[in-house]
């Protein structure tokens, strides 16, 4: 929310790309040197958030510092906690970040002898960012009618954040690219290598308690140890890298490649820095063949066949690797307790790469003159050695588990993509296209760490279970909301208090429970995945003379999504309740089939039905038009009398049409991401716009 008076500035300076030729009889060189430095200042307000549940009005005051809107009484629930929604806006001058880049690049080519072309690259890029905020002193705000103070609305103590984040990446890369050809045979050579090192850290502070809100420099603060926060962090990597590639082709008809890379990371042991991963491939173009010449409704027909391997580091820290010591721990001494350090983590010298092999068959084929195009996949693709944190016993005292390369996960899946394009006299060209990807994955290993539960949010949990997928959902299942038939005759399970009519029943999964029996964390299982069997999607252009019409449309089918807190729960923290919740079980509508259990109230701290279950669960496959656009082009010979080269008008809409297979909550994006999920509701745009050339 930008402060009224704020102002944003921007300079960003080039130097051309000039190219210098040195050019002699087996020599040339060109270099290109482009710099580039951005620089931009904005000052914003800092918003306060509320929940509000009914509004009928608001009245806004202006203040020098400080603008307050006074909220109309509510009859829904009395507010116990303020947050989530704008409520007022604090616009304290000072406010603000300043972020700052630098972008440094040179680049050489150099050709020694016909065919050969050695390029050198370099990069270095500069980011720093600098941040102030300051929150003021302020009075509660009075509902408007009644007066009466809104608790939670006011700030006592002032207080004035500063940081400072500081980091540079520099990249160097050199290759040699040779081209050979003799006769038929067509040879090309790629080696180069690669070079990468990141730096960062950063600096941040807070006092509080200032005398006066006009301070402007943080050493006016409380130098109480209580009202001084500092802290400071520091990261650095390195990636170095070397690499091949040989491409044969004989004939253009039988094709070969085989690639090879060697990767070293400073975020292994030195022990384990490198890993080799090679790749090979082979393609044979059918189609060039004597004995199809027959077929001359085949334009090109090819299969391949390839099998890879890649090294990943994208979920290994910097210094994973490294044992790990924390402060903390009190020992008695003379009496008296004095803070010591402890093992947090133990080291990990044997951690290495995360490797991924994929194996793909394939077919490529065009036919009829080209009005019809096949693209064809079935491939397994094993990843192994990943990176996960084990299941630690808590009598070890270790309070961080070490990461090992323990899992393995399988996917297998075929994918088909066909596209046709043709025309119906010469005013009238079209194009349809679609396609569709299975896909099953499979955790195949976990090295003796199976039903590793996971952390989704507040409630919702994952289990990596080897033969299951990953993404599978571990809660409890239900059967429906219990009767007051039920409770009378003590027909339910307990789970930390006995039920009511209208809750959730879970079902225990142990054997032997008994009626009055307390539901355990024992009792989850499996109920649902976010990753779909199958996705797919479809395209259409059509073409009428000036006009043109184009849509795209993807859908995604076998996949779940869970949500949580203010999306899924009635008056959570005082949210607004959703149409969803209409459905809901009363003492009106005592139906045990209902699709929401009973509602407590925002202000009740009963959380029975919050476990997180199947109730959460909410069917994710769809379809959807995600954009459909209109265009209409000019003739040029009116458009040429006005000086302008081309003139098109257009309208496209986004999301303007999704068809869910959820009949629960219905209003969801179906796109959305298991969670909390505020903003789950998703947009549709219609955007009007022209394209205009001299």
């Amino acid at each position: 929310i930008a402060h009224p008076d704020a102002s944003i500035t921007g300079v960003r300076a080039y130097l051309p790309e000039v190219p210098i030729y040195e050019p002699g009889d087996s020599l040339i060189m060109q270099i290109w040197y482009p710099y580039q430095t951005e620089t931009s200042i904005q000052l914003m307000g800092l918003p306060l958030e509320a929940v509000i549940l009914r509004m009928s009005e608001i009245k806004e005051t202006s203040d020098t510092k400080l603008k307050k809107a006074a909220v109309a009484e509510f009859n829904l629930a009395k507010p116990l906690k303020i947050s989530d929604k704008p409520f007022f806006f604090v616009t304290i001058e000072g406010f603000g970040h300043d972020p700052s880049k630098q972008t440094f690049r040179l680049s050489i080519d150099i050709k020694p002898v016909k065919g050969l072309t050695i390029t050198g690259a370099g990069s270095y890029k500069r980011y720093e960012y600098k941040y102030k905020s300051y929150t003021a002193l302020q009075d509660e705000v009075p509902l408007f009618g009644s007066g009466d103070l809104i608790s939670g609305t006011g700030n006592a103590v002032n207080q004035m954040s500063m940081s400072w984040n500081s980091s540079s990446v520099l990249q160097t890369q050199l290759t040699a690219h040779y081209d050979y050809t003799y006769d038929e045979h067509d040879f090309t050579l790629l080696a180069g290598t690669s070079y990468e090192h990141y730096q960062g850290q950063s600096l941040n502070g807070s006092r509080k308690n200032f005398p006066s809100d006009s301070f402007q420099d943080m050493s006016g603060g409380s130098a109480a140890g209580t009202d001084i926060t500092n802290g400071s962090a520091m990261s650095e990597y390195k990636m170095m890298s070397y690499f091949a590639r040989l491409n044969y082709s004989f004939k253009d008809r039988y094709l070969f490649e085989a690639n090879v890379r060697a990767d070293g990371s400073s975020r292994f042991h030195p022990d384990n820095r490198w890993g080799v991963f090679p790749s090979f491939s082979a393609g044979w173009r059918i189609s060039e063949e004597s004995f199809m010449d027959k077929l001359t409704w085949v334009d090109n027909l090819k299969i391949r066949a390839s099998y890879g391997t890649l090294g990943n580091i994208n979920n290994v820290g910097y210094y994973d690797y490294f044992q790990l010591y924390d402060i903390g721990s009190y020992y008695t001494f003379d009496e008296s307790l004095v803070s010591g350090i402890y093992e947090s983590r133990p080291a990990n010298t044997e951690l290495s790469w995360e490797r991924v092999a994929i194996t793909d068959i394939g077919l490529d084929a065009d036919l009829f003159n080209g009005r019809l195009s096949l693209v064809a996949d079935y491939y397994i693709k094993n990843t192994s050695d990943i990176l996960l944190a084990y299941n630690v016993p808590a009598e070890t005292g270790i309070s961080t588990a070490p990461s090992q390369n323990l899992g393995k996960v399988r996917n297998k899946g075929f994918e088909l993509a066909l596209t046709y394009r043709d025309k119906i006299g010469s005013d009238f060209h079209f194009s349809i296209g679609g396609n569709i990807a299975f896909n099953n994955n499979e955790i195949t290993d976990l090295a003796g760490s199976d039903n590793m539960i996971q952390s989704g949010g507040d409630k919702i949990r994952y289990i990596l279970k080897e033969g299951e997928a990953i993404g599978s959902y571990y809660g409890f299942k239900t059967d429906g909301l219990y009767t007051q038939e039920e409770i009378d005759a003590g027909h339910y399970y307990t789970f930390g208090r006995v039920p009511n009519a209208g809750d959730i029943k879970y079902v225990p999964q142990r054997e032997g429970v008994k009626w009055g029996d307390p539901i355990t964390d024992d009792d989850r299982t499996i109920i649902g995945c976010d990753v779909p069997k199958f996705t797919y999607g479809i395209n259409l252009n059509l073409n009428y003379k000036d006009f043109e019409l184009s849509l795209f449309g993807q859908g995604t089918s076998g996949t779940n999504v869970a949500f949580e807190s203010e999306q899924v729960w009635a008056f959570f923290l005082n949210s607004n309740p959703r149409k969803y919740h209409l459905n809901r079980w009363t003492e009106s509508n005592p139906n045990p089939n209902s699709l929401y259990p009973r509602i407590y109230g925002g202000s009740s701290l009963d959380d029975y039905n919050q476990n997180f279950s199947d109730f959460q669960i909410f069917d994710a496959d769809y379809f959807r038009i995600k954009t459909i656009t209109l265009g209409y082009q000019l003739p040029k010979d009116i458009i040429n009398r006005w000086g302008i080269s081309a003139l098109k008008f257009f309208v496209t809409g986004e999301n303007l049409f999704t068809f869910r297979e959820d009949h629960k909550m219905k209003d969801f994006d179906p796109e959305s991401v298991s969670g909390r999920s505020v903003n789950a509701f998703g947009t549709k745009s219609v955007a009007f716009g022209v394209n205009l050339s001299f």
